[in-house]
């Protein structure tokens, strides 16, 4: 990445922490999982088998929010203020322009969610701040995924307020109705769809794949089976892919449709 990127990558930082939205949802988030930890420490429990799966739906559904709220106006953004063009003038390409956002949202991400379980690391004892650090790495890989489909909606949209409606859209969709949507599927089916589609289903969505390779890292396989889910989760390599493939294709989507669009 040349030195232009480099100063758009900085840039998108400095101006995603300033976004009051993200700002509000961050500190929103680092309250709630304060609250969960000390609920955790005041608990006759395990705190792995307590915190850990609590948090982990906490994380699943306001990281992807966060996410969305810092990409969805990255290139429509740019569009709408008629800066777009004067952007692409520069010695810059426009999978580097790509890029550079999706690295400078990718920190303020990161800082949103170290905010969040720093502030619960803060309440806990020494068990309970390995605990939340494991769950560091898998939920900021989380939100890098929605950011990147929020990136793609984005680039697709030709007003920031449609973008807005996408991401929303996205949000509800893959974070609660997709769940709807398989719980319906086996009611309909009176429980007739083998265990190994539901599983595959729920591991194709990065907010599923997220919540049941927590829970089993936290609360073993016994919590997945309290969730209805008796057959054996993907292997590494499956489950990389699938983490890959979310993170890495809506932005070459992004990238391509860039490069093939006119600026207007």
């Amino acid at each position: 990445m040349g030195r232009v990127g480099r100063a758009l990558v900085w840039h998108e930082l400095q101006e995603r922490l300033r976004d009051r939205w993200v700002v509000v949802i961050s500190v929103l988030f680092a309250l709630l999982a304060s609250a969960v930890s000390l609920y955790g420490r005041s608990a006759e429990a395990e705190i792995a088998k307590l915190t850990g799966p609590s948090l982990v739906t906490l994380a699943s559904l306001l990281i992807p929010l966060v996410a969305l709220v810092l990409s969805h106006d990255a290139i429509v953004g740019e569009r709408e203020r008629n800066t777009l063009g004067l952007l692409l003038s520069l010695p810059v390409g426009r999978f580097e322009v790509v890029l550079a956002k999706l690295l400078g949202r990718s920190l303020a991400l990161a800082v949103a969610v170290a905010l969040g379980l720093g502030a619960a690391m803060l309440l806990s004892d020494a068990n309970e701040s390995r605990t939340l650090l494991e769950l560091l790495g898998p939920t900021l890989l989380l939100g890098l995924t929605f950011l990147s489909l929020g990136l793609l909606a984005s680039t697709l949209a030709r007003r920031q307020v449609t973008a807005a409606s996408v991401v929303v859209v996205i949000w509800f969709g893959l974070v609660f109705f997709y769940d709807l949507f398989i719980l319906g599927l086996l009611v309909v089916s009176d429980g007739g769809v083998p265990q190994s589609a539901v599983t595959g289903l729920v591991v194709a969505n990065p907010a599923g794949l997220y919540r049941v390779q927590m829970m089993h890292a936290f609360a073993g396989s016994d919590a997945l089976q309290d969730l209805g889910l008796t057959s054996q989760l993907p292997g590494p390599l499956v489950t990389s892919l699938l983490w890959l493939g979310w993170l890495i294709v809506p932005a070459l989507i992004s990238g391509a449709l860039l490069s093939r669009r006119k600026v207007v």
